[in-house]
């Protein structure tokens, strides 16, 4: 009986892994890298502030579980039609879970105000 229990036990578990895994295929918004952040604080400081400022974000992603054509869809949904850079990429010490755990730091830059119609 132990040996048909272990059996069990391994495929209760195996299903478990398999239905968290499925949950954590898509990219995962964090806060970007310290130098990009740092970076992107040192130009509002110089040029201040206002609603077309640039700002940064992380997106975790796996690389076996995500393609890169996601991580930019992604990316972009994030800025929500602006511009974006990607700045940086890391995978040590990071916000990011273990089953994704590279992390690409992006610069939004949000869309401006539409020109007038006389130009002016």
């Amino acid at each position: 009986m132990p040996i048909r229990n272990n059996v069990i036990i391994r495929y209760v578990v195996g299903i478990f892994v398999l239905l968290l895994s499925a949950c954590a295929n898509e990219p995962i918004k964090v806060g970007a890298s310290r130098p990009v952040v740092m970076a992107v604080g040192k130009g509002a400081q110089i040029y201040g502030t206002n609603d077309y400022t640039p700002w940064a974000f992380g997106v975790c992603y796996g690389k076996s579980v995500n393609t890169p054509a996601q991580i930019l869809a992604f990316a972009r949904e994030t800025c929500e039609g602006g511009r974006i850079e990607l700045r940086d990429e890391d995978a040590f010490w990071n916000e990011c879970p273990v089953i994704q755990k590279v992390r690409a730091s992006f610069v939004c830059y949000p869309k401006g105000p539409k020109a007038s119609a006389s130009g002016g």
